[in-house]
């Protein structure tokens, strides 16, 4: 059975200063954007970061276009921070057409182009969900945008490698279950109830990413993102190397997860809650 959507392909952060922030990700992850420019259709300026297994894209508005009044009311709301996901199908027009026919609610149809400053030019084909439920977590979904990819990979294992989970909170988890497992085919790994706090987690995983979904009371009806986890193959150099580049990190400690370590990033990025998770050696 196919899948409908292969994997994220997209992780989008609005922030006010584009150029401040992607200094901020250059020095995090190590890297330069691979990608620097804009998009008239959906009106944004776009920076995106290569990880191993998706792209950090910062946007801002640029001009009128599909996604502007969506990024400036949430600017309004929120100022900056975690804006949306996008998903990537290998046939965007047949998953659009399947999730039409289950009356999933849904933008339209759009060829998109995006353009960086040497005039290369790329095309691809963008839908949005537009849910009540989730229409806050700005889900979009597109055929395989491999231009946003480095031709060469460049790794260190001190580096931040990929991103290992995004976190929303919600005031509704069964209709979250019901629009990510039946309708998207999304895998739900694990539906739990904690006594302490009595609410439900929810890990939905896909291609190596945990959407870890919590509820949460005090958001009504719908939902929202609340922070991220990154991971490294070599959590001590990537932690020793953080702290000299002036990231302030929390002492490392064990993770849920046996055989994990993990430290919370004290002032993080749009103070978005942010965690580093990597295998453990010893703790020191």
């Amino acid at each position: 059975k196919r899948q409908m959507f292969n994997r994220i392909q997209n992780i989008f952060f609005v922030a006010s200063d584009i150029e401040k922030l992607s200094k901020e990700f250059s020095l995090f992850f190590s890297n330069k954007p691979s990608f620097q420019g804009f998009s008239n259709e959906l009106g944004i300026k776009i920076h995106t970061f290569n990880l191993s297994n998706l792209n950090i894209s910062i946007i801002n508005t640029h001009k009128e276009g599909l996604w502007s009044k969506k990024i400036l009311d949430f600017k309004q709301d929120k100022r900056e921070g975690f804006f949306g996901l996008n998903f990537m199908s290998d046939d965007p027009k047949m998953t659009y057409s399947e999730l039409k026919e289950k009356n999933i609610s849904l933008g339209g149809f759009q060829a998109v182009t995006f353009e960086d400053y040497n005039n290369n030019k790329f095309h691809s084909f963008l839908f949005s969900i537009g849910e009540d439920l989730t229409s806050s977590l700005n889900i979009s979904v597109s055929g395989d945008d491999r231009f946003f990819i480095e031709k060469e990979k460049k790794t260190s294992d001190a580096m931040i490698k990929s991103v290992n989970q995004v976190v929303i909170n919600t005031g509704n988890p069964d209709g979250v279950i019901n629009l990510f497992e039946k309708n998207l085919k999304i895998r739900l790994a694990l539906d739990k109830t904690f006594k302490e706090w009595s609410g439900r987690m929810l890990f939905f995983r896909i291609d190596g990413v945990t959407i870890e979904v919590i509820e949460n009371d005090k958001i009504q009806g719908s939902a929202d993102f609340y922070g991220i986890g990154w991971h490294t193959d070599d959590f001590k150099s990537c932690y020793r190397s953080l702290i000299d580049k002036g990231f302030d990190l929390s002492e490392i400690r064990k993770g849920r997860k046996p055989g994990t370590l993990v430290s919370t990033l004290k002032n993080p990025m749009l103070g978005i809650p942010t965690i580093l998770i990597g295998l453990e050696g010893e703790v020191v």
